[in-house]
């Protein structure tokens, strides 16, 4: 699922580049485009939240009266909600984009090349098939403690070296039995694809014949990354700087060029690499950490000073920290590029809460409150019904009860039981069963009527 809204986002972070031309700067350019995005849903949230403040004390007065009726309880709500414009979920909405977008830029940040270059995607996935190949096949060497040069210099032929390394009966060389293994089941296009696999493997170390010892050693390519993430050790394989130049020859000329012009970094830091404990990468996990930290700090104090009564439950202490530490550990798990995103994020996060709660204070939303009181009481003279009230009227008739109008003056504290402002009168048990007796007779009398039977009214 997340691969799918990658694409999008994969777009718009490739525009984002092209015009900065670093991948660290593009993505902070992409977090403020999306949170310019989300900006009508935060809105709406922040004056959901204050809403929801404001009418509180009616709330607590709501379950203290009907606290043993939880269908008149989720009534009166419903109708509360609806007198002073509030959607519960108003809150959930910003929070779960927030997330897909988070998850659904793993794949970008994974794979810079596949988003946001214009090399073919054929291409891309052939370089990293490769690199996948090699690494795959080295790390099975390795854990043998032994080379290919000394397997060759042991065996004398490759074919031979062959017959070692992919055998079904040696655990030791599984994740290569599992590329070059030939199954009874696989047919003649199966068998054919894994030989020229295998020439390919045996061209490569032809031409690197140490190849295995530098794609193992983790002083020059990212041990994580390789095999499950090979799209990031391109980084690697055309490092100048380094010996690893050397070896860039066996991916194709136009992944190694975009990868060469490629800025994926951040003051010097590659954002491909996973943080480390002992790393200079290990900033971006704990500076994400203390800005999560900030802004629900900030989001908690202005809860705290825009509704005095509500009281922080064990929910709400837990989500206090499960948010930092959840962002903490989620920047030393992926590549520095997916914290440093939720660095810009909660940066953001924390200006536009601040700005949020000045433009929509309580004191400012009850005067819009009031406002849009006013136009419903013109709504309701019209006979224009929300669908909160039409829920609310279906709850009444299935209970038996006639619909009562709510109106923006009604107080819930003269609602004794007695009949209401309307003149409408609750039933008693047993009116509200003739009630249900004589429509169940209609029904019988209609149906009678339709297929020409003999109805007898019991």
């Amino acid at each position: 699922m997340f691969s799918l809204f990658a694409t999008p986002l994969g777009w718009l972070m490739k525009g984002c580049y092209k015009l900065i031309g670093n991948y660290g700067l593009a993505l902070l350019l992409f977090t403020l485009i999306t949170r310019l995005l989300m900006l009508p849903l935060s809105i709406k949230q922040q004056k959901s939240t204050a809403r929801m403040s404001m009418i509180q004390p009616e709330l607590e007065k709501l379950k203290k009266k009907y606290g043993k009726n939880q269908e008149k309880l989720n009534e009166e709500t419903m109708a509360l909600y609806q007198k002073h414009g509030v959607n519960p979920m108003a809150s959930c909405l910003p929070m779960l984009i927030s997330m897909l977008i988070l998850f659904s830029m793993i794949p970008v940040i994974y794979g810079p090349m596949t988003y946001v270059s214009d090399v073919d995607k054929d291409t891309i996935t052939k370089a990293n098939n490769t690199i996948s190949m090699v690494a795959a096949v080295s790390q099975d060497i390795k854990n043998n403690d032994t080379t290919m040069a000394k397997l060759l210099a042991e065996k004398g032929s490759y074919d031979e070296v062959k017959k070692v390394i992919v055998n079904e009966d040696d655990k030791n060389y599984k994740n290569t039995y599992k590329l070059f293994g030939y199954d009874k089941d696989d047919d003649e296009e199966d068998k054919k694809e894994r030989e020229n696999l295998w020439k390919d493997l045996v061209a490569i170390f032809e031409k690197h014949p140490d190849i295995d010892v530098f794609i193992t050693n983790p002083e020059y390519i990212s041990q994580n990354l390789v095999v499950s993430r090979p799209e990031l050790a391109t980084f690697d394989f055309v490092d100048e700087t380094k010996a690893n130049a050397q070896y860039q020859d066996i991916l194709p000329d136009a992944v190694v060029d975009y990868a060469k012009s490629f800025k994926y970094e951040f003051f010097g830091l590659s954002l491909g690499a996973i943080p480390t404990f002992n790393s200079w990468l290990a900033v971006i996990p704990f500076a994400s950490f203390v800005l999560q930290l900030i802004a629900t700090l900030l989001s908690t104090y202005y809860n705290k000073k825009n509704n005095p009564a509500q009281h922080m439950g064990m929910g709400m202490k837990i989500m206090f920290l499960a948010l930092p530490l959840f962002s903490l550990w989620i920047a030393f798990e992926y590549p520095a590029g997916l914290g440093l995103y939720w660095i810009y994020s909660s940066l953001f996060a924390v200006v536009q809460t601040v700005f949020l709660n000045i433009l929509y204070s309580p004191a400012k939303i009850r005067a819009q409150v009031e406002a849009e009181m006013e136009k419903n009481k013109e709504r309701r003279k019209n006979g224009k019904k929300s669908f909160m009230e039409r829920a609310i009227e279906m709850q009444q008739e299935q209970r038996g009860e006639k619909p009562k109008r709510y109106s923006d003056d009604d107080d819930d504290d003269d609602d004794d039981g007695s009949d209401d402002k309307d003149g409408s009168k609750k039933l008693s048990k047993q009116e509200l069963k003739e009630q249900q007796r004589r429509k169940l007779n209609e029904a019988r009398k209609r149906m009678a009527e339709k297929y020409g039977d003999e109805y007898t009214e019991e």
